[in-house]
């Protein structure tokens, strides 16, 4: 029996090939040094027991795989708004507002025209009216005792009213409608205006329910009347209805009961809702969730398609490669397949572990194993060429020395160890910049693909090793039989194979090409940097969506109809203080007039404040003829003998045209008159075509947060649908451009410490800026925007970015202290270039190229966020080749060609 090898550093050396490094001289940085040695004891360590290594890793993935089979996903887009910002504060204020025992339901239908006419028309305003009657009907929630299941109106409570102004334009028009086919007088006490409509002395607005509206003017409307044929309203045209479906929670409804109601009304109107004359689209968070989920699970098929081109690629580049060096044989196939299966057993391993302890499994993690492959087969890549040439050099050796599958593979893993750790390190500093400066969501996927890589790496080293070293001794025992010299045919592909590399290598060191290469480069380093500088934000919720999915037109209409024509905040008074005092109510009054006041407000029409209508019921009972005059203002002073108390406000909720303010407000009903109510909110209107622009409307929150910090007495905070992304307008590009600076930093520090070389190092991190520099500037002039699923692609690509310059500036750094490729100035640069491109040229090709395959799998499913990882990565691959096999070499002849003129000098 052999005795164990322990790799001393002077064991094989290189053959006759000199574009082969002896990777048995540890020389260069300590670190160097220490990794060699230490790595070439892990792979004789890993060679002795790799069964036991194989069996183990196994039953890891095994394990962990099951418990990544059965954990749920789970989407939150609360998770894409920044840590710290206001937004999260404010929409705890909104949550905490209405949650009663958790979130209750919250739905938003929207109604159109399938004729794309107007909805004032009696038939469609009727179709609307059973849109309502269906939902408040169909769909049900479990009640109290269990027994039977309610419908909306039996467990509603402070919302119950807050359709009605659609109900009751539809009631005032039907009876104009049937006085005006009767050629009869309309009814005087029906007035169907827009934005205030009035049934029978009660007013209401329909601002928050009619959109796309355009209404007739005097002109048309006193013309109509001269033809004794007046128009039923002002409005000319409306293009969408808007339906509410809001309801607090009830103690005994669980969140699967939610969920179910939020999806189920939404699925119907999909799926089996059938009308003639309009098209219905809900939307509700949990709906919203559920397409983002959807959108994210559909790339999880294609983990089969990137394994299988993957496998394919591999298979057959390796056989080229090994039939090039005389060595291939059926062990090489089984290699070429466990390259591509170790990656993902990496990845069922750390998702396992990392959702034993709870981490969440977010859709933006699909996208995770097809990442983790193309990374992880890049290291298989490194150690089969490895071993291709430690065989290569065996056998160029008459007698070798206690010759061994330990000594092999521990001479394997020692040439690649630091290579590879260079590239895993820097992959996953970068994956750690993006966890500490980006949002929750990007933080999640950089941490769990930092530590898949890293759970990645150890299985390179270990099951990958094991595999090798397995085949590797049954290839050893074929060895003497299947060796054979080398064919006058595959004698001349490696004449030409080297005859090519010579010409590149002599050519890109004429002036005549440095130049151009240098100067195309200043351009393009210009052109990126306009680009980078000039990229928008664009954070439409229809990126997270696949294209099929309905909620990409409802955002549509929202955007088209909505945004800039009724752009309503909820205002949230979280201390009103006693509202018997005049003055605090004056002072809120204020609060209130003073937001309607901005330039982009609609006004007093638009605004939903309780204690406006509180005002004219009290005054309803002390002036008999209130109901002929206009009110709406608060009372001014102490002479309007201002009334607030439980018995007023008791009665003022209890009439059914104010019942619907219960659900504005909470109520304190153990405390004294002058604590009444808790904290309540109201609702005012924005208008403007240029709300459409995130930026506007980024703007416009500020504004709106600046107005009630002006009144802190009332401890007012603002919610607004989109402000949980708003917020990102403001960190997005700080976040990008510090994950960014601060991933280079990191970087440089880490080429240093394997280097310990200025000039490699700068180099190396040159390269890194320029392609990320580039990536970022081509992405705009392509139309990208930038967005959370952008930063997260542009920090996995900034790890990427790293990997072939490194690979070629950590060769052409260890052929420094190779001597016998020193002759002089000029051959040096020459000979140091043949060793790099020979020994890592092919596997970057190989990596870069099977990378580039494997993500276009993703274009297969439309949705945003494949096209821009597979957008991300085909620039940074590209951009990487072309800087590692062009640029560099370059620029490593201009400095040989510096040094010759000094040394003239």
């Amino acid at each position: 029996m052999d005795k164990p090898y322990k790799p001393d550093g002077s064991s094989l050396s290189s053959g006759s090939d000199n574009s082969v490094i002896s990777a048995d001289s540890p020389t260069g940085a300590p670190v160097l040094r220490f990794m060699h040695k230490a790595y070439g004891a892990l792979g004789a360590f890993i060679a002795r027991h790799a069964v036991a290594t194989i069996v183990i890793t196994t039953i890891m993935t095994i394990v962990f795989g099951l418990v990544t089979l059965n954990t749920k996903k789970e989407s939150d887009l609360l998770a894409y708004a920044p840590n710290g910002a206001r937004s999260r504060e404010e929409y705890n204020i909104y949550q905490e507002f209405f949650d009663n025992h958790g979130q209750g339901i919250t739905m938003f239908i929207l109604i159109t025209p399938k004729d794309n006419g107007t909805m004032i028309r009696n038939e469609y305003l009727n179709a609307s009216v059973q849109v309502l009657d269906t939902i408040y009907g169909k769909f049900k929630m479990p009640s109290k005792d269990g027994k039977k299941l309610e419908t909306f109106p039996e467990f509603c409570m402070g919302f119950c009213q807050l359709n009605e102004p659609v109900r009751q334009f539809y009631n005032g028009f039907q009876i104009q409608n049937a006085l005006q086919s009767k050629n009869q007088v309309l009814n005087p006490r029906v007035n169907l205006s827009y934005p205030i409509t009035s049934m029978f002395n009660r007013k209401f607005t329909i601002q928050a329910n009619f959109f796309g509206v355009e209404t007739f003017d005097l002109e048309h409307m006193e013309m109509f009347y001269e033809k004794k044929q007046p128009l039923i309203s002002n409005l000319k045209n409306v293009s969408l209805i808007v339906l509410q479906v809001r309801a607090e929670r009830k103690a005994w409804w669980s969140d699967e009961d939610i969920v179910r109601y939020e999806t189920d009304i939404p699925k119907f109107f999909k799926q089996e809702f059938n009308s003639s004359l309009i098209k219905v689209l809900a939307m509700s968070p949990s709906y919203v969730g559920k397409e983002v989920e959807r959108a994210g699970m559909s790339l999880q098929p294609l983990i089969a398609v990137g394994f299988l081109i993957m496998t394919s690629f591999t298979v057959v580049t390796t056989i080229m490669s090994s039939l090039f060096v005389q060595q291939y044989n059926w062990h090489k196939i089984t290699l070429a397949v466990t390259a591509c299966v170790v990656p993902l057993m990496s990845v069922s391993t750390a998702f396992g572990m990392l959702f034993s302890i709870g981490v969440r499994f977010g859709p933006i993690l699909a996208v995770t194993p097809l990442l983790i492959l193309a990374i992880g087969v890049d290291d298989s890549f490194l150690m089969l060429h490895a071993w291709q040439r430690v065989v290569t050099r065996v056998r160029e050796k008459t007698s070798v020395a206690n010759d061994s599958i330990e000594k092999r593979i521990s001479m394997v893993v020692a040439e690649t160890g630091a290579s590879i750790t260079l590239s895993a390190v820097t992959n996953i500093f970068a994956f750690t910049v993006g966890a500490l400066t980006s949002p929750p969501e990007i933080q999640l996927f950089s941490i769990v693909n930092a530590f898949a890589l890293f759970v990645d790496t150890a299985y390179s080293f270990t099951l990958y090793a094991a595999i090798m070293a397995v085949c590797g001794k049954m290839e050893m025992r074929e060895e003497n039989d299947n060796y054979s010299r080398p064919s006058k045919f595959q004698e001349k592909v490696k004449k030409i194979f080297y005859t090519v590399i010579d010409w590149y290598i002599n050519i890109l060191g004429k002036i005549w090409i440095i130049v151009p290469v240098l100067t195309l480069l200043i351009g393009y380093w210009g052109i990126s940097a306009y680009g980078a500088l000039n990229m928008g934000i664009d954070l439409s919720s229809e990126k997270f969506f696949l294209k099929d999915s309905d909620l990409l037109e409802a955002d549509k209409l929202k955007q088209k109809f909505v945004i800039p024509h009724f752009t309503a905040p909820a205002i949230f008074v979280n201390n009103p203080g006693n509202l018997s005092d005049i003055n605090r109510v004056n002072r809120l009054e204020s609060l209130v007039k003073h937001i309607e006041s901005m330039p982009e407000a609609i006004g007093e029409d638009s605004t939903k404040f309780f204690l406006r209508d509180y005002a004219d019921y009290v005054a309803a009972f002390s002036d008999p003829d209130f109901f002929e005059e206009s009110h709406g203002d608060l009372a001014k002073d102490e002479e309007n003998n201002w009334k607030f108390d439980a018995d007023l406000l008791e009665n003022f909720l209890a009439w059914p045209e104010y019942s619907y303010w219960g659900g504005f407000m909470k109520r304190n009903t153990n405390t004294t008159d002058d604590q009444l109510i808790s904290k309540f909110f109201l609702t005012t209107g924005f208008h403007g075509e240029r709300l459409k622009h995130w930026s506007q409307r980024h703007s416009l929150l500020d504004d709106w947060r600046k107005s009630v910090d002006a009144f802190p007495e009332f401890n007012v905070s603002i919610f607004y649908d989109d402000a949980l992304f708003l917020d990102l307008v403001e960190v997005l590009p700080s976040c990008t451009w510090q994950s960014v600076v601060a991933t280079l930093i990191c970087m440089a520090f880490v080429c240093f410490v394997f280097f310990v070389d200025s000039f490699t190092v700068s180099m190396a991190t040159m390269a890194i800026f320029s392609i990320c520099l580039g990536e970022i500037g081509f992405l705009h002039f392509y139309g990208i925007t930038l967005d959370p699923i952008l930063m997260a692609a542009l920090i996995m690509s900034i790890g990427f970015s790293v990997d072939i310059p490194c690979h070629i500036c950590h060769h052409y750094y260890k052929t420094k202290f190779e001597e016998q490729i020193y002759d002089n100035e000029k051959t040096v640069v020459y000979n140091r270039l043949k060793h790099t491109l020979s020994a890592v040229g092919f596997p970057v090709m190989q990596a870069g190229i099977s990378t580039n395959l494997c993500v276009l799998c993703f274009l297969a499913v439309p949705i945003y966020m494949g096209e821009v990882f597979v957008l991300c990565m085909l620039l940074c691959i590209t951009l990487g080749i072309l800087h590692g096999l062009l640029i560099l070499p370059v620029i490593f002849h201009l400095q040989a060609k510096i040094n010759v003129w000094r040394g003239k000098k």
